[in-house]
């Protein structure tokens, strides 16, 4: 099989170390083996000790001819599973960062592990998740082939200033060599790079049921870039996302050359239109934030030359890593483990609007605090309200268990949008409301956490009720 046809430039393979480069790559790697026997994380420390002994390490280390960075607001660590699995699946050796260290220690880390001792690399293809706020410091040096942007919302005020600064600074650090693959549908990320910069587009087509109007906490995308009218919405979806245009321009969103249309809400059935062609797909999670990231993916394997019925068949079968996503069944009541990342109120009111689209009776065991509040930190919690808690109001949810550090921040802000206290249940362990939760009459019980809770959280609380329903059963 041969590499994605993707242009590069120079030769990517070396031979470019001095005895310092190579010294770099050495001690990060007996770092990592350090870390591993002591069974400890920490994806970033190699990269950290490699550029302390060779700061420049980014610009001369050994990396695949192709190489793609995923970056955004919300999805990228997804996307880079997916687009990772993809690859894999074509028979190309990947080099990724999966679990997520995306500054420029982790990324380095990252090629660390792909190269030999003497730097030589390993990989066909390196798939790089990339926080947004790096690009000045890592996409000079890395020089990708293809950058894709899942997505450019409003994000912490803890950690990032208008998404529009964000999209100033990831053109600002692009070449112009870059093919980008962009959002469509978001008015500010498909605005990304210069005229010189190969563009490949990717959507969600309208559900037929969408307003033409925004509402909701935040809207941050109004105004025409080029003439300062104010837009008109074809279709809003939740943000700036959606479709828009200028009456007195004409300024309109850009068309997407990938998309994807829902054709059964029942059956998961979808189409997938790459530049014209259509196949038949069957989505696994059909939450609209994972849909944009499947479409991102096929997206990019259409840059790399993938013939589009080879996409829809590896798109088919992705599936979101579980510590995002997972959906089990035992006792017969739904258990939906759903990743809602804290501090980020678009990412959160996604989440919600899920929670309410899914049919039946539903139970909400929310543990969505800040990690460093446990210890010597203090959280914001202004960030609730740019999140539509209104969706939690829906009658179908029957109990909602807080937990937590901020459990009564967290309450408040639910009795603010409207659910009614007599739902709301204060726990003090992020865990607990899993051992308290009545599960009689329920059809399907949602788990939420964040980020940072992933493991101690997220996990126990699916076992603890995994466990409850199989025991009513046996």
């Amino acid at each position: 099989m041969t590499e994605p046809t993707v242009p590069v430039s120079g030769d990517r393979h070396g031979p470019r170390y001095g005895l310092r480069a190579l010294a770099a790559v050495w001690l990060g790697k007996c770092a990592g083996i350090v870390l591993r026997l002591l069974g400890r994380e920490g994806t970033h420390v190699p990269g950290r000790v490699a550029l302390w002994v060779c700061p420049n390490l980014l610009c001369v280390i050994g990396r695949p001819n192709t190489v793609i960075v995923v970056t955004g607001t919300n999805g990228k660590t997804t996307t880079t599973n997916l687009l990772a699995d993809s690859l894999e699946a074509l028979g190309f050796r990947v080099s990724s960062n999966r679990a997520g260290s995306n500054l420029r220690d982790g990324i380095v880390a990252t090629l660390i592990d792909g190269v030999t001792m003497w730097g030589r690399c390993r990989s066909d293809v390196a798939v790089v998740e990339m926080d947004e706020r790096s690009a000045l410091r890592v996409l000079p040096e890395l020089a990708p082939n293809i950058v894709v942007c899942t997505n450019l919302t409003r994000d912490s005020i803890k950690r990032n200033a208008h998404p529009e600064f964000i999209a100033w600074i990831l053109s600002s650090a692009l070449s112009p060599t870059t093919t980008l693959v962009l959002n469509a549908d978001d008015l500010i990320t498909s605005s990304l790079g210069s005229d010189s910069n190969r563009r490949e587009f990717f959507g969600v087509d309208p559900k037929g049921d969408e307003p033409r109007e925004p509402s909701g906490s935040a809207v941050d995308a109004s105004i025409c870039p080029r003439c300062d009218e104010r837009l008109e919405w074809d279709f809003w979806r939740f943000n700036h996302i959606g479709r828009v245009h200028c009456s007195a321009c004409g300024f309109n969103s850009p068309s997407a050359d990938t998309r994807v249309s829902l054709v059964d809400a029942a059956t998961g059935l979808s189409a997938l239109t790459i530049n014209s062609e259509t196949v038949n797909i069957r989505v696994v999670n059909d939450s609209i934030v994972n849909v944009y990231n499947l479409a991102a993916v096929a997206a990019t394997l259409d840059v790399l030359d993938v013939a589009p019925q080879m996409i829809g068949s590896i798109v088919e079968s992705l599936t979101p890593p579980s510590s995002r996503f997972a959906d089990e069944t035992a006792g017969g009541v739904r258990i939906v483990r759903l990743l809602t990342k804290g501090l980020v109120g678009v990412a959160v009111s996604r989440a919600f609007e899920h929670i309410c689209s899914v049919p039946g009776n539903k139970i909400v065991l929310l543990a969505i605090d800040e990690t460093t509040d446990r210890f010597d930190g203090v959280e914001n919690t202004a960030w609730t309200y740019d999140a539509d808690y209104e969706y939690l109001a829906d009658p179908s949810i029957t109990a909602i268990y807080v937990g937590g550090v901020r459990r009564h921040d967290q309450a408040f802000r639910l009795a603010m949008a409207g659910v009614d206290p007599k739902k709301i249940v204060v726990v003090e362990s992020e865990t607990h409301g899993a051992d308290l939760a009545p599960l009689d009459n329920v059809d399907v019980v949602f788990n939420l956490y964040s980020n940072h809770n992933a493991e101690v959280t997220g996990d126990a609380v699916q076992r603890t009720l995994r466990t409850r329903l199989l025991e009513k059963t046996s």
